[in-house]
């Protein structure tokens, strides 16, 4: 085994740094128009659209808890990006619903986060990439080893 193996930190480290550089990059982009969002808001939208989920379930894909993510939301609907509206099938629930505000929003970051894979696609080329995605997506249970959608 490579000595640059050989250190356990190193491999969270790498992950990491790979995820810092490409949300720096996002930030970035995304800073100039939406000066009033931090960090933790763009990562809201790094499991696909939020329209139509329960805080709970926010809070649950980020690994927050939910009076975390519900001072994230509150933030959010302070500022025009979304709404909570109840859910009609719990009376108790309610939904988080983007504004067009905060579907500029969500267009912005998706056109952010190709930019960061189009850099990482030129770097690395289609097949290494390709990989890399595979990859990550059966370390995180996404796909089994066979490629099946869990």
């Amino acid at each position: 085994m490579s000595t640059e193996y050989s250190s356990p930190g190193r491999w969270f480290g790498l992950l990491r740094v790979a995820f810092d550089q490409a949300m720096a990059a996002v930030e970035t982009e995304l800073g100039r128009r939406y000066p009033e969002l931090r960090p933790a808001h763009l990562q809201l939208f790094r499991f696909g659209g939020i329209d139509g989920l329960h805080t709970s379930e926010l809070a649950a894909h980020a690994g927050i808890t939910k009076q975390s993510m519900h001072e994230l939301v509150t933030h959010l609907e302070r500022h025009g990006y979304l709404t909570r509206a109840p859910d009609p099938a719990d009376s108790r629930a309610r939904l988080v619903r983007l504004t067009a505000k905060g579907r500029r929003l969500e267009k912005d970051l998706v056109r952010a986060i190709d930019v960061v894979r189009d850099d990482w696609r030129e770097r690395l080329g289609e097949e290494r990439l390709d990989a890399l995605w595979s990859i990550l997506q059966e370390l995180t249970g996404e796909v089994t080893p066979g490629g099946r959608t869990r």
